[in-house]
């Protein structure tokens, strides 16, 4: 998420996710992997906007229900009371109201507010390598997609030309701030209006990267790969992005792939939806063109700029060098600590990450702290999302309990880990189902202040201030296609913590911005906490002295 920086100076919400390597290497060179994944994108677009793609459903029992008996069973239902059957199976649907956003959509910069533009017309993508722009069509007229060997064929031409990198892109344009990008954006449409609507009005941006990124052995991804490849997806290199469109699709000269997305437009859910389902299909339908494909239709997008623009591209580019220098994160991979053995001991995997965050912020701070967890509310129409507040009474005590010092023993630990589960637990079934209270209250406070400009007590109380003063924002996406993914800070002295529990491991990153945090800290008490965790609720007490 955004609030101070690039990541964060330009008040977007930006989140990047991180492919696994197509698992056939001849499949994994930047050619080959940008224009599987631009066909599998296309495929996916036309499933959609053909009404054939099948909805997001939340299943309450999913071994009963998540398979292909129950799809085909709901088919012969009809389309009026299909929900019916559903519900019957305890089935719900999910809103898909922010899918068309997706694609043919942009941020464009406003006074005051920005606003998301659709272009349901468009045909083709944006391509931006070593900072260059390119536009060429993916869609024919009839709306279907073009022959794979002329995308192939567009991605080579544009992967030759022999240019060096342009510092000079107006891609760092869209990493100020926002009233300031408004105003530079007016004097750039003067002389590159048809320019910036191709951009606007792309289908989806490819940012092709010069350079690689982690390694590319085909071996499982360590701690030290995960940084770089995290950084690069969240903020890469301003000159190659346009971090106004819903989403670019980014690959690296060594086939590392990732989605950035602007969070604007919509969350987590539709974004995961296509990230898996380009992921499946272009790892198991891959092109196969081998004949000779033309690039008839690739433009190259060179804006025209006065002697003061070229001073803002200089003024931007170095603010987003000085913010992203400043910018880091850490990350903990944990073994042997997942969610198959939390299930048999019958506590919320998600529950257990939660505390182990409260924990190692207490080890680390000493004190307890504004928390943010982000629960989806796509079961009611046009729902976004409702906020998690995971720092309770319950996980203090059992934090305060896990101090060596502390007289409790196993029993007692135990009981505060139960207690802490069943809290969380209720606190996202309230979150879900629309009774959580933190988008209430805002919206509140927006209507008071467009209708009677004074704010009202509870507004200006501090503990709402200290509330609402983010600390730790925590954020969660798994999926087995995903390699990495995480978020920046919200505030200077914050954490942005990302997070994934597999079955037999538990992954985190932690971002901030040196000095005012320190992520490497946090993660060093993270892992002790784990480790704590993993003993008590394996029957040993970690307070007791080893026997020698």
């Amino acid at each position: 998420m955004i609030s101070i920086l690039n990541l964060h100076i330009n008040k977007q919400l930006i989140y990047p996710t991180g492919f696994i390597d197509d698992p056939n290497p001849e499949q994994n060179t930047q050619l080959n992997r940008t224009t599987n994944l631009i066909v599998s994108s296309c495929r996916f677009f036309r499933t959609y906007r053909d009404n054939i793609l099948e909805p997001d459903m939340y299943h309450l029992n999913p071994a009963k229900s998540d398979n292909k008996t129950f799809r085909n069973r709901i088919r012969w239902f009809p389309q009026a009371i299909s929900w019916y059957g559903a519900y019957l199976s305890k089935v719900f649907p999910l809103c898909m109201r922010q899918y068309p956003y997706l694609f043919q959509s942009s941020r464009i910069p406003q006074p005051e507010r920005d606003v998301n533009v659709r272009y349901p017309e468009s045909r083709h993508i944006v391509v931006i390598s070593k900072g260059h722009f390119y536009s060429f069509n993916v869609l024919d007229s009839s709306g279907h997609i073009c022959n794979h060997g002329d995308i192939k064929a567009s991605i080579e031409k544009i992967l030759s030309d022999g240019r060096g990198r342009n510092y000079d892109s107006i891609g760092y344009f869209t990493s100020l701030d926002r009233d300031r990008w408004t105003s530079v954006r007016s004097e750039l449409e003067q002389d590159n209006c048809d320019i910036l609507h191709l951009i606007d009005s792309a289908m989806f941006v490819v940012c092709l990267d010069d350079y690689a990124v982690a390694k590319n052995s085909g071996d499982e991804i360590v701690e030290a790969d995960a940084i770089p490849l995290i950084k690069n997806g969240l903020h890469g290199e301003a000159y190659n992005r346009w971090y106004d469109k819903s989403f670019n699709l980014i690959v690296t000269e060594n086939g590392k792939a990732a989605v950035h997305f602007e969070h604007s437009w919509g969350d987590g859910v539709s974004v995961l939806r296509y990230f898996n389902e380009i992921y499946k299909d272009s790892t198991s339908n891959p092109c196969h063109e081998t004949g000779n494909g033309n690039a008839d239709s690739l433009k190259f997008l060179d804006p025209k700029l006065t002697d003061n623009l070229k001073q803002e591209v200089a003024q931007a580019r170095e603010e987003f060098d000085r913010t992203c220098g400043g910018f880091t994160l850490d990350v903990m991979k944990f073994e042997g600590f997942g969610k198959k053995d939390l299930r048999k001991l019958k506590v919320s995997p998600d529950a257990i990450c939660q505390l182990a965050f409260q924990m190692a912020n207490y080890r680390y701070r000493g004190q307890f702290v504004g928390t943010y967890e982000s629960c989806s509310t796509a079961a009611f129409r046009y729902g976004r999302t409702e906020t998690i507040r995971p720092c309770t009474n319950e996980t203090k005590a059992c934090s305060l309990a896990f101090d060596k010092d502390h007289p409790a023993n196993l029993e007692d630990m135990l009981a505060l880990i139960n207690a802490c589960s069943k809290k969380h637990s209720n606190l996202t079934k309230e979150a879900a189902t629309g009774q959580g209270f933190d988008r209430h209250l805002f919206a509140l406070r927006y209507i008071n202040d467009k209708q009677n400009g004074s704010p009202l007590e509870i507004f200006t109380d501090p503990s709402y201030a200290k509330l609402n003063y983010i600390i730790l924002s925590t954020s969660t996406l798994v999926s087995p296609a995903l390699e990495v993914g995480g978020f920046a800070a919200v505030v200077k002295d914050g954490l942005g913590i990302g997070y994934a529990m597999f079955d037999d491991w538990f992954g985190t990153q932690a971002s901030y911005y040196p000095p005012h945090n320190s992520g490497k800290e946090f993660i060093s008490h993270l892992r002790s906490v784990c480790t704590d965790l993993h003993a008590v609720l394996n029957d040993k007490n970690f307070k007791e002295p080893r026997k020698v």
